[in-house]
């Protein structure tokens, strides 16, 4: 009985990944070359900035990140607090207090991180960048 809820519990995690990978692949040569197409487009800064579909920051990245953690966090502990109801097993029992333990813990460390991020806001500020002129760099290098 626990091999299948760990069976069932991995396949819950691995699965969506493996086929949104697929989803988005492209299998022939044709989009393994326009996806190589739009990789060099996109390192061209001239030509980026006219492209109509905007990049994914880093931060938005992170947050998706977090809430796809805090729901499969969510959906363990709501499964095997269901599961320890019915089957009154010890083992479901300890598996929950595990389940909510690792809930509890990415609760503290995301409040901590968030306050964190919040401090240093605060604290730093960017100063504006002062740009030379080129005969200055060329003078310097040549000194």
């Amino acid at each position: 009985m626990v091999l299948v809820i760990l069976a069932a519990l991995w396949a819950v995690v691995l699965l969506p990944p493996l086929l949104r990978s697929r989803a988005e692949r492209a299998n022939d040569s044709i989009g393994d070359f326009n996806y190589r197409l739009d990789v060099l487009g996109r390192t061209n800064a001239a030509r980026h900035a006219t492209r109509g579909k905007p990049r994914v920051s880093p931060g938005r990245r992170a947050a998706k990140r977090r809430r796809d953690v805090l729901r499969t966090l969510l959906a363990v502990v709501g499964g095997f607090g269901l599961l320890a109801i019915a089957t009154d097993a010890a083992i479901v029992w300890a598996l929950f207090l595990v389940g909510a333990l690792a809930f509890g813990a990415f609760c503290a460390m995301w409040a901590w991180s968030r306050s964190v991020q919040v401090d240093r806001a605060l604290k730093v500020r960017s100063m504006e960048r002062q740009r030379s002129p080129d005969w200055v760099l060329r003078r310097a290098a040549s000194s």
